[in-house]
């Protein structure tokens, strides 16, 4: 037990305890809520939705951005013809395993993020998530649906997975 300090009797340092350990707790508490949120989390940034340039299939109003990038532009809605593979990101999955594409042409993935509150995207590598990057598209948080323009692939088998979440991943094949 405690020396008294002057003037402080039982009752008073049994309070200073109890004031003491709430603040803890709630520093804390206040501490993992910061630890959790989406947008502080290492290893990925949050990127504003961008639609692509008038005309300008693949450009984006992303800084850096242009239609060379890997990382391609993305809008709210579909449009435009050719291949069109959608992909639904649920209980941290993919529901495909695998997609085939015609290879060296454009394509487009409708990317329906089902996970609310949580960030997800879809990026292509050439041969595994240390390969060279051949498409990055957008991290955002669900419930929400986004288009991504992907340019051509070359021929082969190709990686594709969720950069915030590398386990949820398949193959793309570009014959």
């Amino acid at each position: 037990m405690e020396p008294a300090g002057p003037g402080l009797d039982e009752s008073a340092r049994r309070l200073s305890r109890r004031a003491l350990l709430r603040l803890s707790v709630l520093t804390g508490l206040g501490a993992a809520a910061a630890a959790c949120a989406g947008q502080s989390q290492p290893g990925w940034t949050y990127v504003p939705v961008a639609s692509p340039s008038a005309g300008t299939p693949g450009s984006s109003s992303l800084p850096g951005a242009s239609p060379a990038s890997p990382t391609a532009a993305a809008s709210d809605g579909g449009g435009g013809g050719g291949t069109v593979i959608t992909i639904v990101a649920q209980t941290f999955k993919f529901d495909l395993a695998e997609f085939s594409v015609p290879a060296n042409t454009p394509f487009r993935i409708v990317f329906d993020n089902q996970d609310a509150g949580v960030p997800h995207n879809v990026a292509i590598y050439d041969s595994g998530s240390s390969g060279p990057v051949l498409f990055k598209g957008e991290i955002f948080n669900g419930v929400r649906t986004v288009t991504y323009d992907v340019p051509g692939l070359p021929a082969g088998n190709h990686y594709f997975q969720c950069d915030v979440h590398p386990m949820m991943n398949g193959t793309v094949r570009a014959a």
